[in-house]
């Protein structure tokens, strides 16, 4: 059987899949709902598959839908590349790169390497979002942004690539008027009734942390704060207070220092460009991957 699939089906399609409500993705995308509805009912007339469950409460994908929304995705941001490869050849010097970053990267990555390209193309326009690395992720693969720097803990989904920038390993850290910064060897029970700065619940760092304490048969670490990522107040307090932290090496100041915690095995991470798998690169991609590894270097 050949296909006739529209584009815009596909588009309508995944904004039913991102909002999860008709009327809020008929209203993003600037159409009626029965316009929206008949798009859904001949892409699956097309396709041959029932790809929404629309029993229930809201809309949920089929097993079907789920498959085949990784396809789509895929088509919609290979025909938005190709519309914005054309767009950024017409245009000579001029176009739109989207960067995802996140709290870690925003400032020891990403505006490093803007500051080199930005003067290289003064028409240049960067929409730069900032967010947590699985939503970056996310965005990357659906074609939303063209790359994002972001830490890597793991191997990302096969959809996407990822270039190592960097190294930056996690550590333990404290004031340098801390007691415990003047100690040669620490191990986890030496930390015991300390209060932490710790990543957010849930993040792959913290749980690596807890890991190592479960690991050990410890009680986990009390946290008097939690953050997303260690901001300039955030090192202030930790340098002026007896808080612990986990924290990147690469955030270390001179009123900082890495305690020698002996944590088993090393809390690794590395900071990465990720692109999606097959993109298209442009011009842009290429020059501010380029900075990109200029100013980590």
């Amino acid at each position: 059987m050949i296909m006739n699939l529209s584009l815009r089906d596909i588009e309508y399609f995944l904004a039913v899949v991102e909002h999860g409500n008709l009327d809020r993705a008929a209203a993003a995308c600037g159409v009626s709902q029965p316009a929206l509805s008949k798009s859904l009912q001949r892409l699956e007339a097309d396709t041959g598959l029932a790809l929404l469950d629309r029993g229930g409460r809201g809309l949920r994908l089929t097993s079907a839908g789920l498959a085949f929304r990784e396809h789509a995705q895929r088509l919609w941001a290979e025909y938005r590349d190709a519309v914005r490869n054309a767009m950024e050849l017409r245009l000579g010097e001029a176009g739109l790169l989207r960067v995802g970053a996140t709290g870690a990267t925003v400032d020891s990555v990403v505006m490093p390497a803007l500051r080199r390209l930005l003067p290289r193309r003064p028409a240049l326009r960067v929409q730069l979002t900032q967010g947590q690395s699985d939503d970056l992720n996310e965005q990357v693969a659906g074609g939303k942004l063209d790359l994002a720097v972001t830490p890597i803990y793991a191997d990302v989904p096969g959809s996407l690539h990822q270039e190592s920038i960097r190294e930056d390993g996690l550590c333990v850290a404290a004031s340098r008027k801390h007691p415990l910064a003047s100690r040669r060897k620490l191990a986890l029970r030496d930390l015991d009734g300390q209060r932490w700065i710790l990543p957010m619940q849930g993040s792959v760092a913290r749980h690596a942390l807890e890991a190592r304490y479960a690991e050990a048969g410890l009680a986990l670490p009390s946290a008097a704060l939690e953050v997303q990522h260690f901001s300039g107040g955030a090192l202030a307090l930790l340098a002026a207070s007896d808080l612990l932290a986990l924290m990147p090496q690469s955030a270390l100041g001179p009123d900082i220092a890495e305690l020698p915690v002996t944590l088993g095995r090393p809390l690794r991470r590395s900071m990465a460009l990720v692109t999606r798998h097959g993109a298209t690169w442009s011009p842009l991609m290429q020059e501010f991957r380029a900075a990109v590894l200029e100013a980590a270097g």
